[in-house]
């Protein structure tokens, strides 16, 4: 292999494993988050009576529940940022590895996977659904595993935008609504693991496209 087509091949190769590794951080981070929510739940720390008076309140008040509340609040709103975040992530290293698949099954050559940034910092991909991989890849062994994973991204984002659409929506929820309301949200807090799962999957698969892209070339083509 030449030191062009070397270089390309690496410079690729990282630029996919360099969101994948970014995915990684917000996902420990949301991970350490959502512990420190879960540690702060007032529902699970003992309560501590004892009261103080305040000149300008009616009322006493309690320092050590209105700690917790404080903190508690705190780190819920920080787990929510961070899953945010990390959802986020994951779904630039989803629709990027995807996009560098099918540059490559098109015989081009990119260096590096190209992206946009949002106002706030963070990458954005393109509109419209993750493009499915499977009829390019009929060849690979983890083309079944690819497809699968490709369903249930677009599962996971349906339920989520159906779960916004519910909440949003104005009146008074049935019983049945409510309930099932509940399943399409908590099936769609695991949008952010489908996606993360497919990009590992479509990571392998660049490695395969790009395998098989070469074995295509001829010895000027390799140059």
């Amino acid at each position: 292999m030449s030191k062009t087509a070397s270089a390309w091949f690496h410079s690729i190769t990282d630029s996919v494993f360099a969101l994948g590794a970014a995915a990684r951080e917000f996902r420990a981070a949301h991970e350490a988050a959502r512990l420190a929510s879960w540690n702060t739940d007032r529902t699970r720390l003992q309560y501590v009576e004892g009261e103080v008076s305040v000149p300008e309140l009616t009322t006493r008040t309690q320092p050590h529940d209105h700690a917790v509340w404080l903190i508690h609040d705190h780190c819920s709103a920080h787990e929510r940022r961070l899953g945010g975040l990390y959802e986020g992530s994951a779904r630039t290293y989803a629709y990027g590895t995807a996009s560098a698949v099918l540059a490559v099954l098109d015989g081009r050559r990119p260096r590096h996977v190209e992206l946009r940034r949002s106002g706030l910092g963070t990458y954005t991909v393109p509109g419209g659904r993750l493009p499915d991989l499977q009829p390019r890849l009929e060849r690979w062994a983890g083309c079944r595993q690819l497809s699968a994973l490709h369903q249930a991204v677009l599962d996971h984002e349906h339920a989520a935008a159906a779960a916004e659409q519910d909440a949003d929506s104005e009146g008074v929820l049935t019983d049945h609504e409510a309930a099932a309301l509940t399943r399409t949200s908590t099936y769609a807090t695991g949008t952010a693991d489908a996606l993360y799962a497919y990009g590992e999957a479509a990571e392998r698969a660049l490695h395969f496209a790009l395998t098989s892209h070469w074995s295509r070339l001829t010895p000027e083509e390799q140059q």
